[in-house]
């Protein structure tokens, strides 16, 4: 794999999945001394303006991870030209990317590639389902770390 050095995190709304992935990949940037990335996360259908759900500021939060700041957004075009390598969370996620922007072609990839995980929304599940999101995430993101170095 080329050198990357934009990753942007794309689910659904932007208020569960995606903001955890973002944040959660930059901490691991940062701790693995690597320089340069912009990171970020949008939503095929984000609720534009909204904060993370509060389930998935508490799971953030007991990773150690701030969500409170987070504010979701809608992908567009812009996104998707400006960013080298697109993690989506399902595999529907990534078909839609491909129909609308057709140039994305070969940088969207699902967050679980190498280990096969989907990563299913948890939106307005219990709380159990938000830890399970974010347990299958950091093992996708420690996969796509190992190629980013």
């Amino acid at each position: 794999m080329n050198k990357i050095n934009s990753v942007l995190l794309v689910c659904i709304g932007n208020i569960c999945r995606s903001p955890y992935a973002e944040t959660k990949l930059k901490e691991m940037i940062k701790n693995s001394n690597l320089e340069n990335f912009n990171i970020s996360s949008a939503g095929i259908n984000a609720m534009i303006g909204e904060s993370a759900t509060l389930n998935s500021i508490k799971v953030a939060k007991e990773n150690n991870l701030d969500l409170s700041a987070h504010i979701a957004k809608q992908l567009t075009i812009y996104h998707v030209k400006q960013y080298e390598l697109i993690l989506v969370m399902e595999e529907e996620q990534k078909k839609w990317i491909e129909k609308k922007f057709p140039f994305s072609f070969g940088k969207v990839h699902l967050i679980g590639k190498w280990n096969n995980e989907i990563i299913y929304d948890p939106y307005q599940k219990p709380y159990p389902a938000f830890v399970e999101m974010a347990k299958k995430i950091d093992l996708c993101l420690l996969d796509w770390l190992e190629k980013f170095k």
